[in-house]
């Protein structure tokens, strides 16, 4: 492969177009006089191939539990299990799979006489997400997937408990052919292609870049553009593993997350998650509703399990939030060059508004009683 990358060449995560990526992203930090560092780390990012396996394991379990209703049960509870279990940093099954070289490009903060207490921490992921095949398909394919386990599971309990009726068996046939076609979602996951959209990292660098001019009091400023972002958020996650370990400590920092932002409107996430849609930082979702009053914003809040890299961040214990844009059904998925800036533009400012908030808040929670 070329040392050098087009202009429109995607980057899949754990590619070695990502890893030219890292370099570039790198040259583009210490170009606006910031340091920057890149860390490899090594990856199992192939959480579709588990619940592909768990759904098979299902589809057997609907089969055997006609004839061994315990058998199926105990295959359908087994198969739930793990399907929910890689949603968390545990992913026990997701140890069979091959691990992945990625790289997380990091900037510390800029050296201050007197550095802030709280640290905010402005990531995006470095690679491309892949395009879903078909736009009906659920953004949240695990909770839809662990729900079809789980009635295959109920299914089976009620066989167990001797209830084999026609209305079970019609109860269990709809899962089981929704778990076959999840099969062929989470292979063709696997194997869709990634296209090029840079407008979350530039998002990230150009409000590094404002904050770094104007610096907030209450924070200091780091830089994340973290590898395998559509692997379920896994360079940050596992950046933010490695930092616990050091001693950071979530009360200690504050993350920013941004998502792809050239198509639709500005957006703040409420609510996220792999599986079930938690609520993000409350202190973080006061500063975004804040600045979302903003009326030349025309931002908007949502909520929903997209795996965000907030969600997937606050599911870990760590205080963070995401903002991005979002398109209605009805809009082109891929926007004009001019449409694109825009956007990006309006959530640059979003971003930069939302900083701003919170850092009027914690100077409020700090400065002694007069």
């Amino acid at each position: 492969m070329s040392s050098r990358l087009a202009a429109d060449e995607p980057l899949p995560a754990c590619s070695e177009a990502e890893r030219l990526a890292a370099n570039d992203f790198a040259g583009q930090l210490r170009g606006s006089g910031r340091e920057a560092a890149i860390e490899t780390i090594w990856l199992r990012p192939a959480w579709w191939l588990v619940q592909a396996i768990c759904s098979a394991a299902a589809v057997i379990a609907s089969v055997v539990c006609v004839s061994s209703p315990t058998a199926g049960l105990a295959i359908a509870i087994i198969a739930a299990f793990f399907s929910l279990c890689d949603a968390t940093r545990l992913a026990p099954l997701r140890r069979l799979t091959s691990k992945r070289a990625s790289q997380n490009v990091i900037s510390a903060p800029p050296a201050r006489s007197q550095q802030p207490a709280t640290m905010l921490i402005l990531t995006a992921a470095s690679d491309d997400r892949p395009v879903a095949a078909n736009r009906f398909i659920p953004s949240s394919l695990i909770a839809t997937n662990a729900s079809c386990i789980a009635l295959i599971a109920a299914c089976a309990a009620l066989r167990s408990a001797g209830i084999d009726v026609l209305a079970v068996s019609v109860a269990q046939l709809i899962p089981t052919f929704l778990l076959l076609a999840a099969i062929l979602v989470f292979l063709q996951r696997g194997d869709a292609e990634a296209v090029r959209d840079d407008s979350a990292r530039e998002a990230v660098l150009e409000i590094a870049a404002s904050l770094d001019s104007d610096p907030p009091e209450q924070l200091e400023v780091a830089v994340l553009l973290a590898g395998a972002g559509s692997a379920q958020a896994a360079g940050l996650r596992a950046w933010l593993r490695s930092r616990r370990k050091r001693g950071m400590r979530p009360t200690d920092v504050a993350i920013l997350h941004v998502e792809p932002c050239s198509v639709g409107s500005p957006v703040w996430w409420e609510r996220d998650g792999i599986v079930v849609a938690t609520g993000l930082h409350p202190q973080l979702r006061r500063a975004a509703a804040a600045a979302e009053r903003d009326e030349d914003l025309g931002a908007t809040s949502v909520a929903g399990s997209d795996a965000t890299g907030a969600g997937v961040a606050r599911g870990d214990g760590w205080p963070a939030i995401a903002i991005g844009s979002r398109a209605e059904q009805d809009e082109p998925q891929i926007a004009q060059p001019e449409d694109a800036s825009a956007v990006q533009a309006a959530v640059v400012k979003l971003g930069e508004a939302l900083v701003r908030e919170l850092d009027r808040e914690l100077a409020s929670t700090t400065q002694p009683d007069q």
